[in-house]
């Protein structure tokens, strides 16, 4: 039985090690996926990492703060951070700056970007 046992741990111990160690995205295709939509339609008001608007930038400043999606994210659920990706903030009662995204993005899209906040929630602490 313990051998059952340290085996499977070794396998977890792997896996989380792939997934920690940069292997995310290729031990799970959604995440680059998400990646790249987090990085086409979220970075430019989020940051690349999720920190928020840097208020250094010497570009034209959002009316209403942006959150940090670092502290956000392990708040939410995946259901409540899907209908703000999907329908907008105002669908949540938040303001209407964070636009709706679903309108031109798949369910599974949805999903991998959440899952691409997840990971970087969890890397960025």
């Amino acid at each position: 039985m313990r051998r059952r046992g340290k085996g499977y741990r070794f396998f977890l111990g792997s896996c989380l090690l792939l997934f920690f160690a940069g292997g995310a995205a290729r031990a799970f295709p959604g995440l680059e996926n998400g990646k790249a939509l987090y990085t086409e339609r979220c970075a430019l008001c989020h940051g690349e990492k999720g920190e928020g608007w840097d208020w250094n930038k010497k570009v034209m400043r959002p009316p209403v703060p942006v959150p940090d999606l670092r502290e956000v994210v392990p708040q939410r659920s995946d259901a409540y951070l899907l209908a703000v990706i999907r329908d907008g903030g105002k669908a949540v009662g938040l303001t209407s700056f964070m636009p709706a995204f679903g309108f031109d993005m798949s369910e599974q899209d949805l999903k991998d970007v959440v899952a691409y906040l997840r990971l970087l929630s969890q890397r960025n602490r």
